[in-house]
């Protein structure tokens, strides 16, 4: 199945002298789609999720996948009243399963 809005880029990185490759998936679509635009804009940060690893066709191994999300979602799920964002990245959480990312 194809979607029009993933964009994901794999890294391929050196650490302490042993290869580490990763995907990183932008999130901002599906949480302007889940919030009605309330979030989904501006500046991103790497969420603190990490329970997803994704194929990679090149090699043939699961890589770790990072979510890149926006800074507004990122320090609402920190903040006083998290429930309402907290709602919304779960709803994202669960799109990326069902888009085939696996949880781990």
């Amino acid at each position: 199945m194809l979607y029009d809005d993933i964009n994901v880029t794999k890294r391929k990185t050196i650490t302490n002298g042993v290869k580490y490759d990763f995907f990183i998936y932008e999130m901002l679509s599906l949480e302007k789609q889940y919030s009605n635009g309330e979030f989904g804009k501006g500046d991103t940060v790497i969420s603190k999720v990490k329970d997803f690893k994704m194929l990679d066709d090149e090699s043939g191994e699961m890589l770790e996948v990072k979510l890149r999300c926006s800074k507004k979602i990122d320090d609402a799920m920190e903040g006083i009243e998290p429930d309402d964002s907290k709602k919304i990245f779960e709803k994202c959480l669960k799109e990326l399963e069902n888009r085939g990312l696996v949880r781990v």
